[in-house]
């Protein structure tokens, strides 16, 4: 069997062999680096909100959402969409025997194209969210019941369901009391995060 040493050292020659090792001898070698960086920021990224998506509690989801940047038009990731099209599309160009210019205008084009539709489909997708019925913020001091127990101190496991102006929503539910809240229990919502609702009984004080 291979040893790790032996597969590193086939994928580095069968990279080499591609012209797709990073280095700045050529202009193949610099687009090539440019479009490596991109790639590897661009799956960090997806690698980071994958694990948040995936976490419990409001803290993951708020670092999900400071790794995918605001749904701007110069988000995080429609710039990286960009580096990583001008990138490949430059090095696929010259390593095929075109010029550096032409590498350089297919670049420009590809990563237009790209930075254009990742900054469209992040639009899209924070447009979604942002529609009434989907801002949360809007449940805190609504009133709804338990309906999977909760239980006590923050912890997870908990559902409630409240009814919104739109739609009777069902969210993963926390509270800080003592004493585990049975299913039926009236509750308020105190705080709201896109995945989870802090509540507390109706007729008693938060803590």
């Amino acid at each position: 069997m291979e040893t790790l040493a032996d597969i590193w050292t086939w994928i580095l020659n069968l990279l080499k062999a591609a012209d797709l090792l990073p280095h700045f001898d050529s202009a193949v070698g610099i687009f090539c680096t440019i479009a490596w960086a991109a790639t590897l920021i661009s799956l960090v990224m997806f690698v980071v909100s994958a694990v948040a998506d995936v976490a419990d509690g409001a803290d993951a989801a708020d670092a999900a959402g400071d790794v995918d940047g605001d749904a701007g038009m110069f988000s995080t990731r429609a710039i990286i969409a960009f580096i990583l099209g001008f990138g490949w599309g430059g090095y696929l160009t010259v390593v095929n025997g075109s010029g550096v210019g032409m590498g350089i205008t297919v670049g420009l084009l590809l990563g237009i194209l790209m930075f254009v539709l990742v900054a469209g489909l992040m639009k899209f997708i924070y447009s979604l969210k942002s529609d009434g019925s989907l801002k949360y913020e809007t449940l805190v001091g609504m009133t709804g019941t338990v309906y999977v127990t909760i239980p006590p101190h923050g912890e997870p496991g908990g559902q409630v369901q409240v009814s919104h102006p739109s739609q009777l929503i069902t969210m993963a539910a926390i509270q800080e009391g003592d004493t585990p809240l049975p299913a039926q229990t009236r509750i308020e919502v105190v705080h709201a995060t896109t995945y989870q609702l802090t509540v507390r009984p109706i007729g008693t004080d938060s803590k």
